[in-house]
């Protein structure tokens, strides 16, 4: 019995132990191997990037990836006007490599804190394929393919330019001035001159009064009359008649016989005006008509003999007038005799058969609506190029700089070549006084023409303001040259901001400034500004948005530059750099590029700029793996050899730009996106934020390629913004467990003009200038055990409001909102690393941790193999141990 009794108790020991066993290889051993495998995946981690030789490996100082765009090419750019909707044509998958290239510059061990600077430099890709979401494989298009887009310095160099598009405003507004006065020149003055020196002659040889005597008789064939006694003015009429600014208009002088003749014939009125201009006036009836008569007579006479006043295409002396004219205004004996007929005809008459512009010194063409004067085009030809005018006019060098200084001092151009402002007697028109070019443009621009009566179609006085404005010339020098706020100077932009949004600049007592006082732009604020009426505010301001932005700027731009709403170029330009014809001349700062490669594209190696400098969490030392590859501040290294910091921040971060530094000095280390740092925001006066539409400006602590499985983590969004992933479901990925985390972007929240004008200045706010806004879908798939992003894809959008300057708040469901451009990326963990991950780390983790004792090759975990084979050995031996006492208790039970 009691042996019986022994033997149940073994074996009821056995099946007790025999259970034990494994469950203790369930909870105990199995907790310590995942424990364990988790501790060492976190040990390996931290013990490869707490060391300055574990960032030193190549693979992570230049690493590749790919990068695919689309972009939507405008099919009908030439028939557009401003404000239509373009039709568009998908274009891609543009597929090229990127390379990121990144030096080490410091490594703070006891902090956990890595700096290092890095560059891309972008290549295109031809062997590559980019899969679409119903896994069709498309060709990487060959960069060299043409894309017609938006140009997107356009508008922005429309506000810029405003201010200089104003000054040749008035430019192109007083050449249609010399234009007129060079005609009436040919048509009156120089047969006024001959016939001047015609009655001189006459007068040397005959007598004053027997001249008149002569002319009297010419006149009155019909009668027998004794001629009038000429005795007491005919000094005043030949020699001493002078205007009341002292011109002489005797009919000895230049401008006498046009004058006299241009009075007209005899009559009350015109005989009292004329003889009190020629000392006559004291002279009774009928005898002073008969007085006014033979003045008449004589200097007309001799003022249509020799073709005063006759059609100049029609005339066969046009040389000998030009010649008579430039000598007249340049004195020396400087006439310029131009003998070639064709050079001629092409200095007064020519129009430009490469541009079909006008050239000609009397020519005009309509350019976009703009009248547009030869008369300046041979001044800024001219000027700019010397040989060039000769060879295009035909002409040398001599009589090139004396047509320049005749004609420029009609214009008032102001150059050292070109003498004083030529003055207009405007008693030739029954006025007093003298006008020159700028003081005709003054008086034209606010008020009525002075010379012919009427308004400009380039001054206040058009459209619906037409006749209803009154400028003094003094208040129109005050407004467009001289003024505080001149609309020739730095105030044109802050008024086109005012025009576009509506509201004043933020105004302090110091100016504006961030924090100051927007009030509403209106007529009554302009009006303030300028000391007018506000009806005169309404024409300026009208005069501004409604033709000078709109028309003559980019009148100006085009002729100037070529330059249109549209640019067709190749997809490898538009990414990585453009040399922009406004801005030639200028080295890199003409330079424009989308992304920012090593170098622009198509420069010859000109860098994009100085290099970006990160500083990094490694997730050791002070800074521990919650942050592990976290950025904590970014800025630049001066790596491009120009021996300038582009900026430096003092100690209150205000920016000071191009600072000399030394060479691979960091500067401009900031926690925040850049094109939103602080500086910039102060730079913008505070407008940049709400321009934006967001305040998320905080690139530190954004992920890099770790991130933490169960929370919201940032992510920076290729520069262009911050964004907080939210959290989604726990999927298989390649068989590995992982947490799904997502982001998308709001558009409406993102407009990024900001970061691609990038002036530094309120431009970067200002509505409408470049109105492109980013939308953003990411999926990032992160393994919780390692917290390592093991998949990433984001289609990032950038949406343009084709309805122009001045819009804000668009409808992203409008016609008028169309995607341009798009980048794809994607990544990935490979399928041989997922199956490496899967042995090595989740196959050791759990309750069957050891089935594979410890794994073998890539898959080897070599801690785990004594373990695994101990609890093999305890699973069996429980196995055993159930199975004997079972056994042992099966056959009592029979006994």
């Amino acid at each position: 019995m009691n042996e019986q009794l022994s033997v149940k108790n073994i074996a009821i020991g056995c099946v007790v132990i025999g259970l034990l066993l494994p469950m203790i290889n369930l909870t105990v051993i199995s907790g310590m191997a995942t424990d364990g495998v988790i501790s060492g995946v976190e040990d390996a981690l931290n013990d490869g990037r707490d060391e300055l030789s574990d960032w030193e490996d190549p693979e992570w100082l230049v690493t590749s990836s790919e990068r695919t765009y689309f972009a939507n090419s405008i099919t009908n750019a030439e028939e557009l006007e401003s404000g239509d909707i373009p039709e568009l044509e998908k274009m891609g998958p543009f597929i090229y490599t990127v390379t990121t290239t990144k030096e080490i510059l410091e490594f703070d061990e006891s902090a956990g804190i890595i700096t290092y600077s890095e560059y891309d430099s972008f290549d295109w890709c031809s062997t590559c394929f980019w899969t679409d979401e119903d896994g069709v494989e498309h060709q990487s298009i060959n960069g060299t393919t043409d894309v017609t887009q938006v140009n997107i310095l356009y508008n922005t160099q429309l506000i810029a330019g405003l201010a200089t598009g104003i000054d040749y405003g008035g430019i192109f507004a007083k050449a249609g001035f010399a234009n007129n006065m060079i005609s009436f020149e040919l048509q009156n003055k120089a047969p006024s001159i001959w016939a001047s020196n015609e009655i001189s002659d006459s007068v040397d040889i005959n007598g004053g009064i027997s001249v008149l005597e002569n002319a009297y008789l010419g006149w009155n064939t019909s009668t027998s009359a004794v001629a009038p006694d000429f005795t007491s003015s005919i000094d005043m009429i030949m020699d001493g008649a002078v205007s009341d600014t002292g011109i002489c208009i005797a009919l000895t002088c230049e401008i006498g016989p046009m004058l006299v003749a241009g009075m007209g014939v005899p009559s009350s009125s015109t005989t009292a005006n004329r003889s009190a201009l020629y000392g006559y006036s004291d002279v009774s009836e009928p005898e002073l008509t008969h007085i006014d008569w033979s003045v008449y007579s004589l200097a007309a006479m001799a003022f249509s003999n020799h073709g005063g006043g006759a059609n100049l295409t029609e005339v066969d002396n046009l040389k000998e007038r030009l010649e008579a004219v430039t000598e007249s205004t340049l004195g020396n004996n400087k006439g310029v005799l131009i003998n070639n007929p064709d050079a001629l005809e092409y200095v007064l008459f020519g129009i430009n058969d490469g541009t079909g512009n006008a050239a000609g010194l009397l020519t005009e063409t309509d350019f976009f609506g703009i009248p547009l004067n030869g008369v300046a085009l041979f001044l800024l030809g001219a000027s700019g190029s010397p040989f060039d005018a000769m060879v295009e006019y035909k002409v040398g060098l001599q009589d090139l700089l004396d047509l320049v200084d005749y004609a420029g001092r009609w214009l008032a151009y102001e150059n050292p070549l070109i003498g004083a402002p030529s003055e207009f007697p405007m008693i030739l028109t029954g006025s007093s006084g003298t006008l020159n070019g700028n003081e005709w443009w003054l008086e034209s621009f606010g008020g009525n023409e002075p010379i012919n009566n009427g308004y400009l179609s380039i001054g206040m006085n058009r459209a619906v303001f037409e006749g209803t404005i009154d400028l003094s010339s003094e208040k129109a020098n005050e407004i467009l040259y001289t003024g505080a706020n001149a609309l020739t100077g730095d105030f044109a932009t802050a008024f086109m901001y005012g025009e576009l949004s509506g509201l004043s600049l933020p105004m302090t007592a110091s100016g504006p400034m961030a924090g100051g006082e927007q009030v509403d732009w209106d007529n009554a604020y302009v009006a303030s500004i300028y000391g007018i009426s506000e009806e005169e505010a309404a024409a300026l301001k009208s005069w501004v948005i409604d033709f000078m932005f709109p028309a003559v700027v980019p009148a100006l731009l085009n002729f100037q530059y070529d330059a249109s709403p549209y640019t067709t170029q190749p997809m490898n330009n538009w990414l990585y750099g453009w040399d922009d014809a406004v801005l030639a001349g200028l080295g890199r700062d003409s330079w424009v590029t989308l992304e920012t490669n090593e170098t622009y594209f198509g420069s010859d190696g000109l860098s994009t700029g100085d290099y970006t400098v990160y500083q990094m969490s490694t997730g050791t030392g002070a800074n521990n793996a919650d942050n592990m590859e976290h950025g904590l501040l970014r800025g630049y290294i001066n790596s491009d050899g120009d021996g300038l910091c582009d900026f430096k921040l003092d100690s209150d971060g205000n920016a000071e730009y191009d600072v000399p530094c030394e060479a691979n000095e960091t500067y401009g280390m900031t926690e925040h996106l850049p094109w939103r740092a602080p500086h910039n925001e102060a730079a913008s006066y505070g407008l940049l934020s709400e321009s934006v539409g967001n305040t998320n400006t905080v690139w530190a602590g954004t992920i890099g390629g770790i991130a933490d499985a169960e929370d919201p983590v940032n992510v920076n969004l290729v520069g262009y913004a911050i964004a907080t992933s939210e959290v989604g479901d726990k999927v298989t990925y390649k068989d590995i467990p992982m947490v799904e985390h997502s982001i998308s972007l709001d558009p409406a929240e993102n407009q990024i003009q900001g970061k691609l004008i990038g002036s530094g200045t309120y431009v970067d706010a200002m509505p409408g200038a470049l109105p492109v806004y980013f939308k953003s879908e990411v999926d990032i798939k992160v393994e919780p055990i390692t917290n390592v992003a093991m998949y990433g894809k984001s289609t990032s959008s950038f949406l343009f409001d084709y309805r122009g300057p001045g819009n804000i708040d668009p409808d992203f469901n409008a016609e008028y909102m169309q995607t341009v451009f798009e980048i794809h990326t994607f990544s990935e963990i490979s399928d041989n690393d997922a199956k490496i991950f899967k042995g090595k780390v989740l196959d050791h983790t759990g309750p069957f941790f050891w089935t594979d004792l410890g794994g073998s090759g890539d898959t080897e975990l070599e801690p785990l193999k004594l373990i695994s084979y101990v609890s093999a050995a305890m699973y069996i031996g429980g196995f055993s141990l159930v199975l004997f006492g079972a056994v042992k208790l099966a056959r009592l039970e029979d006994e």
